[in-house]
């Protein structure tokens, strides 16, 4: 888990085992995020996935970073 996004939110648990804090891009909030063991592959190639914020209730995707496996997330535009 990302130390710093921790800092931000102390009070903030993972209620995922094993999954890791990301945040909402639009509103900062904390979500629990853990990768598929069978992932969506989007037709351009990357692993892909939509969330939406519990907080703002903001729809968002987001693709992973094949060069460092970071969630490159943004809200989702309809």
């Amino acid at each position: 888990m990302n130390p710093h996004l921790v800092a931000q939110r102390e009070e903030y648990t993972l209620a995922v085992s094993g999954a890791n804090a990301v945040a909402c891009p639009s509103c900062n909030a904390l979500l629990p995020f853990l990768r598929r063991e069978m992932p969506h592959i989007d037709e351009c190639g990357f692993e892909s996935y939509r969330l939406q914020c519990t907080e703002c209730r903001a729809e968002l995707a987001g693709i992973i970073d094949p060069f460092d496996d970071a969630l490159l997330l943004s809200e989702s535009v309809s």
